[in-house]
């Protein structure tokens, strides 16, 4: 098989992962992970979505693969999954320091998502906690971290925690006072407003997140910015339970437009995707 036709073969499977649904897509995985497997490990590490095909394998085996493949990706989601773990603990940790402190924050990013949209398998890869506050809150917000143990970076947009862990060694916080939707800090605060909590077990306090319609359209914006398969994947997930609010932000369209570059048979405009099948070119 030709290099391109192997690449071709790799970014089928990893557009079908990332749309999630479908008897045509596990046959798009398995006929690609037993003809290109080693193209195919290649896609999902460059586009972060190795742990996604982990999961998926696991949940779904395909009986070709050699079982030393299926070890390294069981692995591999194990490991996540205790990366999950460990970041979520210290997210929950860090938003109850700030809510005493009468900080409202948001975790946005991979964190946020990872029990809704993945439930909590391992399957969605990240590096970091990524926090919105509102600008106001930034000196307090600085406070309560390093109360918590975490140090600054020069300019007080990244902040990190040894953890003393040899799997998860630091615990990375980002701090956003702004949103790619808007570009301006007048909306945050009504963001935060507007914030609902997820529970995850098996902890006691819930994990602050976005409401659902700005959750999508910060998906979308950010994959605007930053086109990648993990944030396509977020955003059909999110979609198939929500749809965009009208009037759309020029980088939400831009978000969608970029989904349609991978499925062009989704609508023309922002809306829920209640289709269990995947859009064919």
């Amino acid at each position: 098989m030709t290099d391109r036709r192997a690449c071709r073969f790799a970014e089928d499977a990893v557009r079908a992962l990332c749309w999630g649904t479908g008897a045509d897509n596990h046959e798009t995985i398995a006929r690609a992970v037993v003809a290109e497997l080693g193209a195919v490990l290649g896609q999902s590490v460059r586009s972060k979505t190795l742990c996604l095909l982990a999961a998926y394998l696991h949940d779904h085996p395909v009986a070709e693969l050699d079982r030393t493949v299926t070890r390294f990706l069981d692995s591999t989601l194990r490991t996540n999954r205790y990366k999950t773990y460990t970041c979520r603990v210290a997210a929950l940790a860090d938003t109850a320091k700030l809510r005493t402190a009468g900080v409202a924050a948001v975790v946005l990013g991979g964190l946020s998502v990872e029990h809704s949209l993945y439930a909590s398998t391992g399957a969605r890869q990240f590096s970091d906690i990524d926090l919105l506050i509102a600008p106001g809150d930034a000196e307090r917000t600085y406070a309560v971290l390093r109360s918590q143990g975490y140090q600054p970076s020069r300019d007080s947009g990244t902040w990190t925690r040894p953890t003393g862990d040899p799997i998860v060694p630091l615990i990375v916080v980002d701090l956003a006072t702004t949103l790619p939707r808007s570009g301006t800090e007048d909306d945050v605060p009504d963001l935060l407003a507007r914030r609902t909590s997820v529970k995850v077990p098996p902890h006691d306090h819930p994990l602050p997140v976005l409401a659902p319609s700005d959750a999508v359209n910060h998906t979308l914006a950010r994959l605007a910015t930053q086109p990648g398969w993990a944030l396509a994947a977020d955003a059909i997930r999110q979609l198939r339970t929500t749809s965009p609010p009208a009037p759309h932000h020029a980088d939400v369209l831009a978000g969608w437009s970029v989904l349609r570059s991978h499925w062009p048979l989704l609508p023309a405009h922002p809306a829920r995707c209640a289709i269990d099948e995947e859009p064919h070119r």
